[in-house]
Protein backbone atom coordinates (compact mmCIF):
# COMPACT_ATOMS: atom_id res chain seq x y z
CA UNK A 1 0.00 0.00 0.00
CA UNK A 2 1.32 3.41 -0.97
CA UNK A 3 2.07 5.77 1.92
CA UNK A 4 0.33 9.14 2.09
CA UNK A 5 3.62 10.89 1.28
CA UNK A 6 4.27 8.63 -1.71
CA UNK A 7 0.76 9.41 -2.96
CA UNK A 8 1.40 13.14 -2.62
CA UNK A 9 4.72 12.84 -4.44
CA UNK A 10 2.96 10.99 -7.24
CA UNK A 11 0.28 13.71 -7.44
CA UNK A 12 2.98 16.39 -7.60
CA UNK A 13 4.71 14.50 -10.40
CA UNK A 14 1.41 14.43 -12.30
CA UNK A 15 0.97 18.16 -11.76
CA UNK A 16 4.35 18.87 -13.32
CA UNK A 17 4.30 16.12 -15.97
CA UNK A 18 2.60 18.15 -18.70
CA UNK A 19 5.47 20.64 -18.55
CA UNK A 20 7.86 17.94 -19.64
CA UNK A 21 5.82 16.81 -22.60
CA UNK A 22 5.40 19.52 -25.20
CA UNK A 23 4.58 22.62 -23.21
CA UNK A 24 7.69 24.40 -24.38
CA UNK A 25 6.83 24.06 -28.06
CA UNK A 26 6.32 27.52 -29.40
CA UNK A 27 6.93 29.23 -26.07
CA UNK A 28 8.94 32.44 -26.20
CA UNK A 29 9.76 35.33 -23.93
CA UNK A 30 8.36 35.41 -20.44
CA UNK A 31 6.12 32.38 -21.09
CA UNK A 32 9.19 30.27 -21.90
CA UNK A 33 11.00 31.71 -18.89
CA UNK A 34 8.24 30.65 -16.53
CA UNK A 35 7.94 27.23 -18.15
CA UNK A 36 11.69 26.79 -17.70
CA UNK A 37 11.35 27.87 -14.07
CA UNK A 38 8.59 25.33 -13.48
CA UNK A 39 10.73 22.65 -15.11
CA UNK A 40 13.55 23.55 -12.71
CA UNK A 41 11.13 23.19 -9.82
CA UNK A 42 9.94 19.86 -11.17
CA UNK A 43 13.50 18.55 -11.30
CA UNK A 44 14.15 19.71 -7.73
CA UNK A 45 10.93 18.02 -6.58
CA UNK A 46 12.04 14.79 -8.25
CA UNK A 47 15.32 14.84 -6.30
CA UNK A 48 13.55 15.16 -2.96
CA UNK A 49 10.65 12.92 -3.95
CA UNK A 50 12.94 10.04 -4.87
CA UNK A 51 14.48 10.25 -1.40
CA UNK A 52 11.07 10.52 0.27
CA UNK A 53 9.90 7.38 -1.53
CA UNK A 54 13.11 5.53 -0.69
CA UNK A 55 14.08 5.13 -4.35
CA UNK A 56 17.48 6.68 -3.65
CA UNK A 57 19.39 6.99 -0.38
CA UNK A 58 18.64 10.09 1.67
CA UNK A 59 21.23 12.81 1.15
CA UNK A 60 20.47 15.86 3.27
CA UNK A 61 22.86 18.10 1.31
CA UNK A 62 21.34 17.24 -2.08
CA UNK A 63 17.81 17.55 -0.75
CA UNK A 64 18.65 20.90 0.87
CA UNK A 65 20.10 22.17 -2.41
CA UNK A 66 16.91 21.11 -4.21
CA UNK A 67 14.75 22.82 -1.55
CA UNK A 68 16.83 25.97 -1.97
CA UNK A 69 16.20 25.83 -5.74
CA UNK A 70 12.46 25.64 -5.12
CA UNK A 71 12.62 28.52 -2.63
CA UNK A 72 14.64 30.70 -5.01
CA UNK A 73 12.48 30.02 -8.04
CA UNK A 74 9.23 30.46 -6.09
CA UNK A 75 10.28 34.03 -5.29
CA UNK A 76 10.49 34.73 -9.03
CA UNK A 77 7.05 33.41 -9.96
CA UNK A 78 5.01 36.64 -9.78
CA UNK A 79 7.40 38.59 -12.02
CA UNK A 80 7.05 35.92 -14.71
CA UNK A 81 3.31 36.43 -15.00
CA UNK A 82 2.77 39.88 -16.47
CA UNK A 83 -0.86 40.54 -17.31
CA UNK A 84 -1.95 39.30 -20.72
CA UNK A 85 0.43 36.34 -21.01
CA UNK A 86 -2.21 33.70 -21.56
CA UNK A 87 -3.06 31.53 -24.53
CA UNK A 88 -1.18 28.64 -26.08
CA UNK A 89 1.35 27.45 -25.12
CA UNK A 90 0.78 29.03 -21.71
CA UNK A 91 -1.33 27.09 -19.24
CA UNK A 92 -1.91 30.18 -17.11
CA UNK A 93 -5.58 30.82 -16.39
CA UNK A 94 -7.02 34.36 -16.41
CA UNK A 95 -7.80 33.83 -12.72
CA UNK A 96 -4.16 34.72 -12.00
CA UNK A 97 -4.81 38.37 -12.79
CA UNK A 98 -8.35 38.40 -11.41
CA UNK A 99 -7.06 36.98 -8.10
CA UNK A 100 -3.57 38.46 -8.11
CA UNK A 101 -3.34 38.70 -4.31
CA UNK A 102 -4.16 35.00 -3.93
CA UNK A 103 -1.75 34.09 -6.71
CA UNK A 104 1.13 35.98 -5.13
CA UNK A 105 0.20 34.59 -1.71
CA UNK A 106 0.36 31.07 -3.18
CA UNK A 107 3.82 31.79 -4.61
CA UNK A 108 4.93 33.15 -1.22
CA UNK A 109 3.44 30.05 0.41
CA UNK A 110 5.60 27.85 -1.80
CA UNK A 111 8.65 29.94 -1.03
CA UNK A 112 7.98 29.65 2.72
CA UNK A 113 7.27 25.91 2.53
CA UNK A 114 10.52 25.34 0.64
CA UNK A 115 12.48 27.44 3.16
CA UNK A 116 10.95 25.45 6.03
CA UNK A 117 11.87 22.20 4.28
CA UNK A 118 15.41 23.44 3.70
CA UNK A 119 15.81 24.31 7.39
CA UNK A 120 14.54 20.86 8.40
CA UNK A 121 16.95 19.21 5.98
CA UNK A 122 19.90 21.27 7.13
CA UNK A 123 19.14 20.20 10.68
CA UNK A 124 18.61 16.66 9.41
CA UNK A 125 15.33 16.79 11.27
CA UNK A 126 13.28 13.61 11.11
CA UNK A 127 10.17 15.59 10.14
CA UNK A 128 11.61 16.65 6.78
CA UNK A 129 9.10 14.44 4.95
CA UNK A 130 6.22 16.32 6.57
CA UNK A 131 7.83 19.59 5.47
CA UNK A 132 8.15 18.18 1.95
CA UNK A 133 4.42 17.46 2.03
CA UNK A 134 3.96 21.18 2.69
CA UNK A 135 5.84 21.97 -0.51
CA UNK A 136 3.71 19.49 -2.45
CA UNK A 137 0.53 20.99 -1.01
CA UNK A 138 1.69 24.50 -1.99
CA UNK A 139 2.25 23.35 -5.58
CA UNK A 140 -1.15 21.69 -5.71
CA UNK A 141 -2.99 24.70 -4.29
CA UNK A 142 -1.63 27.06 -6.92
CA UNK A 143 -2.04 24.67 -9.83
CA UNK A 144 -5.62 23.84 -8.86
CA UNK A 145 -6.70 27.46 -9.09
CA UNK A 146 -4.36 29.00 -11.63
CA UNK A 147 -3.23 26.36 -14.12
CA UNK A 148 -5.39 25.19 -17.00
CA UNK A 149 -5.89 21.51 -17.48
CA UNK A 150 -3.78 19.99 -20.21
CA UNK A 151 -5.95 19.26 -23.23
CA UNK A 152 -5.71 15.71 -24.40
CA UNK A 153 -6.00 14.64 -28.02
CA UNK A 154 -8.81 12.14 -28.37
Amino acid sequence: MMSKLAQLVAVCALLFAPLALSAHQGATGVVKERMDLMKTQKEAMKVIGAMAKGKVPFDAAKASTAAQEIETTAAKIPELFPEGTTGHPSEAKPEIWMQWDKFTADAEGLETAAATLKMALEGEAPEWKAKFKGVIDACKACHKTFRAEKRRNR
